[in-house]
């Protein structure tokens, strides 16, 4: 939305978000006067009638992103309509997640609980890609199923040969996690293949990320799978 040299803002890139672009470069203009001036502390404790802020937390794990990539990964994430994934760089990035989602749905479709399964009897089938809305964003997990509570599985493949896609991917589930958590009563499940290596920091990282907002599940230990299917299909034919 910026232009590097002057740091104005390109009108053509506001779209139809901003219905007064007169006003929002105002706005612009005014929060710019009060950062450089220092008074951003005062403004943050003010609510009035045209605007209040809301603490968001803090960007931690920036690696070496330069200002600029941080401010833009946030304004994606948060204020975009863009796909969320697209934040996290992950839509452009080669996901070989996807042959463990395809596993996870055979399996799933196995059992006739998927919702487009061809024999569905299930009372509570799991469905993919259904539209979830978080605290702040909507999401869309692989794999979510409802009875009394919402139930959201999400995959991760371990295997991934660049440490960067499984760090990603992990900050983005647990985010989806985090979000839908904090808008309606939910369990998440993180289905993932195990690497083969003994020490893998990418991966450590993101079991101990998904760890905190989600159940692990271990697709190649045997008993670990069994049992998450099993569990799955009980709540899909048991009464609410």
């Amino acid at each position: 939305m910026w232009a590097n040299e002057s740091a104005a803002i390109d009108r053509r890139l506001l779209g139809p978000r901003f219905r007064y672009p007169d006003v929002y470069l105002q706005w612009v203009t005014y929060w710019r006067e009060e950062i450089d001036a220092d008074r951003l502390e005062p403004m943050l404790k003010v609510v009035t009638p045209n605007y209040y802020v809301s603490e968001g937390g803090e960007a931690s794990d920036t690696d070496a992103d330069s200002v600029e990539a941080v401010c833009s990964f946030l304004y994606t994430l948060l204020v975009s309509e863009q796909p969320v994934m697209r934040a996290f760089d992950l839509a452009e990035e080669e996901d070989e997640t996807r042959g463990l989602g395809s596993e996870i749905s055979d399996a799933f479709n196995e059992l006739n609980i998927l919702s487009d399964a061809p024999q569905l009897i299930a009372r509570h089938p799991i469905k993919r890609n259904q539209a979830i809305r978080g605290k702040h964003v909507v999401h869309k997990p692989s794999f979510s199923q409802k009875n009394g509570r919402l139930y959201v599985y999400e995959a991760i493949d371990f295997t991934m040969k660049r440490p960067k896609p499984i760090r990603e991917r992990a900050g983005w589930m647990a985010y989806m996690f985090t979000d839908i958590k904090q808008a309606v009563q939910a369990e998440a499940y993180s289905i993932y293949r195990p690497s083969q290596e003994d020490s893998n920091e990418p991966v450590e990282y993101a079991k101990k990320v998904l760890g905190g907002e989600s159940v692990l599940i271990n697709w190649a230990d045997d008993f670990e799978r069994k049992r998450f299917l099993n569990e799955r299909q009980r709540v899909a034919e048991s009464a609410a």
